[in-house]
């Protein structure tokens, strides 16, 4: 797991597979696959922290490059760690912003 820490309101943190980045004062963010894999199948991904649990998915086989985007809601009212744990092809991963 990575801690992600940054300038301004954007914020970036990557694992061995993903990228992800998370504005906290609108709650946009981006799920960018940087793997080599030439195919994601069975993507779910899980947001929590305190007061915030989304998910999200794509189940159809996707040929990469792969990303997804979306809003966490109430993120810019909570100064808590948020989480992304993201799942595909029996694998999993996750981030965490401070």
């Amino acid at each position: 797991m990575l801690v992600a820490c940054g300038a301004d309101d954007i914020k970036h943190s990557k694992t061995d597979h993903w990228d992800v980045s998370l504005q906290r004062s609108t709650g946009s963010y981006g799920i960018v696959y940087i793997g080599d894999e030439t195919k994601i199948s069975d993507f779910k991904y899980d947001v929590s922290g305190t007061n915030i649990s989304q998910q999200g998915s794509a189940l159809s086989e996707h040929p990469t490059p792969f990303n997804m985007s979306g809003t966490v809601t109430d993120s810019e009212k909570n100064s808590d760690p948020i989480q992304f744990v993201i799942s595909w092809n029996n694998r999993i991963e996750s981030v965490t912003f401070q």
